[in-house]
């Protein structure tokens, strides 16, 4: 009784008594405050991003094809669904908030389809470089239906509520399964970097066999070839994604406390490396397959690195081993006649530039 008789005088004597964070326990008011900060970090870096891609977003929408790719990359990037989530989690966290459970609710449905469409844009990357392989498409359409089927339980578990007598809204409870979408995104994402390193290594290093090519790889000149023929692929910016989940699955371990407010940068970031590589793949600068552009920068000839046209998918037979060819016209020895042939991600067209030097 005089315990709380004591506790009252004090709240009595605070300045403003009715401020969320006087409502909450001290580890969780500390960490209600920094989320506050990096939700607002991650909302203008994310929009930040979308400015500087402003006039890509333009090329991609009004001069090149729109098929289903360039859709999912859309719903998934701009103020469709990412954007929106990140929002979403912001105003949670500054803004008075009549129905926090019904904005935590749609909060949560945002993330859903966030978590998918960008699971799509790594679907469609790796399923286009294992083309036409078909057990490949099955496991990797799997993979995506598990992604889906995880994230729900967010909507369906996840609770908010206000803090106090205030207006600003905390979580109030966490399905116990929730840490099961993170282990199944980073399953996917980890599968995918590893089945596209793996189709650049078997196009980089020519061997009889899988264990050849990794005694090659590892016996000498292989890593760095590798690594080349890996940032040509924008495999580093997967790499990202991939270390993101690591970092959120292991936070879950660590400290109850900071996985929800760690997830929104991760998710963003996720989404933002998945949106790059497909941006470079429409522009031509990744080959859609994984292995041309690796193919046309060169290999080291101490690897004897020959590509055996058996080994390249179906849709690579059909063209030169090089998506960028150098011909010169003996009639006109100053014109360089440069041909490419691209982006099978979304569009397939065909670039024919000529320069006269003279």
């Amino acid at each position: 009784m005089a315990h709380q008789i004591l506790m009252a005088n004090s709240t009595a004597e605070l300045p403003n008594p009715f401020t969320p964070l006087a409502f909450l326990p001290p580890a969780l008011a500390t960490q209600f405050e920094v989320s506050r900060y990096l939700y607002a970090a991650t909302l203008g870096a994310y929009v930040w991003d979308i400015g500087l891609n402003l006039g890509n977003d333009y090329t991609l929408l009004f001069k090149h094809k729109v098929r289903f790719p360039t859709i999912v990359y859309f719903f998934s990037r701009t103020r469709v669904i990412t954007l929106t989530f990140i929002i979403g989690c912001f105003v949670l966290q500054v803004a008075s908030v009549k129905n926090c459970n019904a904005l935590e609710r749609s909060v949560d449905i945002c993330l859903v389809f966030s978590q998918t469409s960008t699971a799509m844009l790594f679907f469609i990357r790796v399923t286009a470089v294992w083309h036409p392989n078909k057990i490949a498409y099955a496991v990797f359409s799997i993979l995506w239906l598990a992604v889906l089927g995880t994230s729900i339980t967010a909507p369906l578990g996840i609770r908010g509520a206000h803090i106090g007598p205030t207006m600003q809204c905390t979580t109030t409870a966490v399905p116990a399964n929730i840490e099961v979408s993170v282990i199944f995104l980073l399953i996917n994402d980890t599968v995918i970097f590893l089945a596209i390193n793996y189709r650049i290594l078997a196009h980089t290093i020519a061997a009889d066999s899988p264990m050849a090519r990794l005694r090659a790889f590892f016996g000498g000149n292989g890593l760095s070839t590798l690594t080349q023929a890996l940032l040509a692929s924008g495999q580093h910016f997967y790499l990202v994604a991939v270390a993101a989940n690591v970092t959120l699955l292991v936070v879950f371990h660590v400290n109850a406390l900071y996985p929800a407010m760690l997830a929104v940068p991760a998710f963003a970031l996720i989404n933002a490396m998945a949106c790059l590589v497909f941006r470079r793949i429409k522009f031509g600068l990744i080959s859609s397959d994984g292995i041309s552009k690796v193919l046309g920068a060169g290999v080291s000839s101490d690897l004897h690195a020959t590509i055996s046209p058996r080994s390249l998918p179906l849709h690579s037979r059909r063209t030169d081993l090089s998506t960028t060819e150098f011909r010169t016209n003996t009639s006109f020895p100053l014109e360089v006649r440069v041909q490419t042939d691209i982006d099978e991600f979304g569009d397939s067209q065909e670039i024919s530039k000529t320069m006269n030097l003279s």
